[in-house]
């Protein structure tokens, strides 16, 4: 039985968590998308980040 190198197991798990949080991106932008009728405007974390300038600015 082989052991694993902490360099190789740092890798899958970052591999892991890469896939699971570009999963839920996903997941959320279709369910975002499905709930949008035809609104444009930028999407994903840009989106996010324009709409709370707007609510700073008033």
């Amino acid at each position: 039985m082989q052991s694993r190198t902490n360099a190789g197991r740092r890798t899958r798990n970052t591999v892991v968590l890469a896939l699971i949080v570009a999963g839920l991106w996903a997941g959320i932008a279709l369910t975002r998308g499905a709930a949008r009728t035809a609104e444009s405007g930028p999407t994903g974390p840009v989106g996010h980040f324009s709409r709370a300038v707007e609510l700073i600015r008033g």
